[in-house]
């Protein structure tokens, strides 16, 4: 049986392999890429229709580890198309130095709870409405910007939005544009939400 199988590089389409193992999309398999071994996912479609003739490789084995569901596989392609970059390195950015990461235990997410904390903050007329308007509009894809003065509460504002969309059961997102913000950020978020975010940026080691 003939599998898409999408490696994390520059290409933007997934490469047919064929195994009689039992795979389904989202799975992770390591398969025969050049001289070389890849890691790379079962992909939701194959390759465009290519004239070339190519010899078609064997999947090597699946690894045991969960694999990726729909949404994130449909998140990808959106991504990729967004962005302007190939799925391959848009499914790059799930792995760590080219691999996937395995299941964690239940406790390593207990220090990332949020936990109920009474608001200290009390927000102005114009930070209600701004927060207002970013909820309402928050039912579909949207980009909001804030202009104000440093110390306006601007950071106060997509906290409260936040908190709207954890409650929901989701995860958020904050990007910042200098890694010198994060401990300055780090306070405001842990005095807001009563609990650390999880850091992500090029000064963090691959082990944490």
């Amino acid at each position: 049986m003939q599998f898409p199988i999408l490696l994390p590089n520059i290409f933007n389409y997934p490469f047919t392999y064929e195994s009689n193992l039992n795979l389904s999309v989202g799975d992770f398999v390591e398969v025969p890429f050049g001289t070389s071994k890849k890691i790379g996912v079962v992909w939701n479609e194959f390759q465009k229709k290519n004239e070339k003739n190519f010899k078609i490789k064997r999947i090597i084995k699946k690894l045991d580890i969960p694999k990726l569901n729909i949404k994130t596989l449909n998140f990808l392609n959106w991504f990729s198309e967004y962005n302007l970059i190939s799925k391959g390195m848009a499914l790059k950015m799930t792995l760590l130095s080219g691999k996937p990461i395995g299941k964690f235990e239940d406790k390593f997410y207990k220090v990332f709870q949020i936990e109920k904390k009474k608001n200290l903050y009390r927000l102005t007329k114009d930070q209600r409405v701004s927060l207002n308007e970013i909820n309402n509009s928050n039912q579909n894809f949207n980009v909001h910007v804030l202009q104000g003065t440093t110390g306006s509460g601007k950071t106060i504002v997509y906290f409260e939005a936040l908190k709207v969309i954890l409650k929901k059961g989701y995860q958020g997102l904050i990007m910042l544009p200098e890694i010198g913000l994060t401990n300055q950020f780090e306070k405001k978020f842990l005095e807001f939400f009563g609990t650390e975010p999880a850091i992500w940026h090029s000064g963090i080691s691959k082990k944490k």
